[in-house]
């Protein structure tokens, strides 16, 4: 009895991580101006001393969306990363700033991390994430 009550426990949990759908990678983003698709009023990044080296889009089957970023510290001293320095730009036009990081970053001086970040449901793609130094 103990093992068939395991063995259905192990079986639940397994079905349970099967819903989970894994992310495939859209494309790699070039970096775009921001003027090419929308006004001046719009949403800006945070002024910060952070540059995005490369982007990776990826998705899932659902329409929940993910970047995987390069993003380097361009001064000499230590920077944390806050979310409002970073926007994303979707096929529709518009524009997302992050309100959470999945955790502190703190980047030492002229140091390049990689960082996921995952932006929720969006029918329509991302098309670039840029800070103030990609403009």
């Amino acid at each position: 009895m103990k093992y068939l009550l395991s063995f259905t426990l192990l079986l639940i949990s397994l079905s349970a991580l099967s819903k989970e759908k894994p992310y495939s990678i859209d494309s790699y983003l070039p970096q775009i101006s921001l003027n090419e698709f929308y006004k001046e009023d719009n949403i800006r990044p945070k002024k910060s001393d952070f540059k995005i080296n490369s982007t990776l889009a990826m998705s899932t089957e659902d329409g929940n969306r993910a970047v995987l970023l390069n993003i380097e510290n361009l001064s000499s001293g230590r920077r944390i990363l806050e979310p409002e320095q970073i926007i994303v730009l979707y096929a529709s036009g518009e524009v997302q700033t992050l309100t959470s990081l999945p955790k502190k970053v703190i980047v030492d001086g002229y140091e390049a991390i990689n960082l996921t970040i995952e932006l929720g449901h969006n029918i329509y793609p991302v098309i670039s994430v840029l800070t103030t130094n990609n403009i």
